[in-house]
């Protein structure tokens, strides 16, 4: 029995296995509140959970919180800051409850009290023991959804990323193509670099062309992708020659139009120098391209006998059109297409996000005022729960100009944090938000949902505007917003000084 003074523990706490083992061996039902560290146990559901233990469940009831940073069994619940309820019987979970929701709670542990008392009389009950380590129904469906919006997220990311590769590469190569019409290239396969002088040099000058500039390269599979970003790989090259391409040294050849010769066409032009008539390999007869066909010898088994078969190959390669010269040249030849590039969009910081209750929207404020290129968006919500939130309001003055009847002033503050500066970061945490994204990967998801990619193009601004002079309107402030429930006049927090 406790000392007179002393205070009775109503809740057995447990961080390791040796303790999560011990909880597990008591009798009746066990109650778990399942917590993160970082974020601690549901402090305003202990009231009433004490109370049903103290008026209710008595004996039969055991109530504990479990940080699930150091519990094997319990490892899936590490870094989620929803609150989490296990109900245990015998070993075996037999229930699991998400959510701060007392009623609710409140009727489940009656519920589980009663089947409890009736399973130690015997009675046969609807309960489904399992083992702690399985997912409770609900755990997998919430799993199969949140799996179901990462993919979309990653999918919905990387048509993005597709769509802007294809303006940016098309632009660029309409650059090039404009401002550059007087260049062309052609690719020498290891197997011609020694003969190819002889076979094109003459050729080349007779169409009004010279030989600007060579470039030695040894092409990887990245690259030859690249070149045929607009066209396709294997209608350009056979397995054998991207063999060949791939372990030896090739040659590109950047050819110019001569200051006194003529050409309208210099992709035209150049693919017939090589190909001849057919203007494409393995070339017409007497091209330079059919001059320059190596041939090689495979081995193929047949039945059991190895029967050797000589294989042609094409030694020399023209882009096939305008776009993919141009690929070639930007790729190859950067000194003369530098200004025509366009740079590639600055990658996004990793980021996560933070949430904070609305009591606490100055002190956040301050924090953005002091790292504003840190702060990459924000907004109000109806939880912290990335994929059961909705959107409230998009800045404080949008909040203030809802009715009462539209929210619940128990909203969150999220803001989408820059990892970039790890002292914005700490600055933001010294605050003690309701959650953070433990990492920067749970952090993009978070945010994804918190922050949609049409989120910015609905005008969100990181800065609040200064308030215009308006009357005076009355609104209540609510505990959780740091008032008593009372009637107060509105504000506004701006980030400019």
């Amino acid at each position: 029995m406790a000392k007179k003074g002393q205070q009775v523990q109503l809740q057995i706490e447990v961080g390791t296995d040796e303790e999560w083992e011990k909880l597990l061996q008591k009798d009746g039902l066990i109650v778990v509140d399942v917590y993160s560290e970082w974020c601690g146990p549901c402090l305003g559901m202990q009231a009433s959970l004490k109370k049903i233990k103290l008026e209710i469940g008595g004996d039969l009831l055991q109530l504990a919180v479990a940080k699930s940073d150091g519990i094997t069994a319990l490892a899936r619940f590490k870094n989620k800051s929803e609150p989490t309820w296990m109900f245990i019987s015998a070993r075996k979970m037999i229930n699991l409850m998400f959510g701060a929701d007392a009623p609710k709670l409140t009727q489940v542990i009656l519920d589980e009290l009663k089947k409890e008392k009736a399973q130690q009389e015997g009675l046969t009950t609807d309960r489904t023991p399992m083992e702690v380590t399985e997912m409770a129904d609900e755990e997998k469906v919430r799993h199969e959804v949140a799996e179901s919006k990462e993919k979309e997220i990653k999918e919905k990311e990387e048509r993005k990323k597709a769509k802007e590769l294809l303006e940016r590469r098309t632009k660029e190569c309409e650059n090039i193509i404009t401002n550059l019409p007087n260049y062309g290239t052609v690719l020498i396969f290891p197997s011609a670099r020694d003969k190819y002088k002889e076979v094109l040099n003459e050729i080349i000058d007779e169409a009004g062309l010279l030989i600007q500039q060579t470039e030695k390269v040894t092409l990887n599979e990245e690259e030859i992708k690249e070149m045929c970003f607009f066209s396709q790989v294997e209608d350009e090259f056979s397995p054998e020659c991207l063999d060949e391409l791939y372990n030896k040294q090739a040659l590109f050849i950047l050819l110019k139009v001569k200051s006194t010769a003529e050409i309208e066409d210099i992709d035209d032009t150049i693919l017939t120098i090589v190909y001849g008539s057919h203007k494409k390999p393995p070339g017409a007869k007497e091209s330079p391209a059919e001059k320059l066909i190596f041939e090689i010898e495979e081995e193929e088994e047949v039945e059991g006998k190895v029967k050797k078969e000589k294989v042609d190959l094409m030694s020399i390669w023209v882009p096939p059109t305008a776009e993919v010269r141009a690929t070639v040249l930007r790729m190859f030849f950067p000194r003369i297409t530098a200004e025509f590039t366009i740079a590639p969009p600055p990658v996004k910081p990793e980021h996560i996000a933070i949430v904070f209750p609305l009591n606490k929207r100055d002190e956040v404020l301050h924090v953005m005022h002091q790292y504003p290129n840190e702060i990459m968006k924000h907004g109000v919500f109806s939880s912290e729960i990335p994929d059961a939130t909705k959107l409230i309001a998009k800045s404080f003055r949008q909040l203030e100009k809802l009715s009462p009847t539209d929210r619940t002033y128990s909203e969150k503050l999220v803001v989408q944090v820059s990892k970039q500066k790890s002292e914005c970061v700490f600055a933001f945490a010294q605050l003690e938000p309701l959650y953070m994204s433990p990492n920067a990967n749970e952090g993009k998801i978070e945010c994804e949902l918190f922050f949609p990619e049409e989120y910015e193009d609905e005008g969100m601004a990181v800065e609040e505007e200064e308030p215009q002079e308006e009357p005076e309107k009355t609104k209540i402030i609510s505990d959780e917003e740091g008032g008593t429930g009372g009637i107060a006049k509105p504000y506004y927090v701006s980030l400019k000084k």
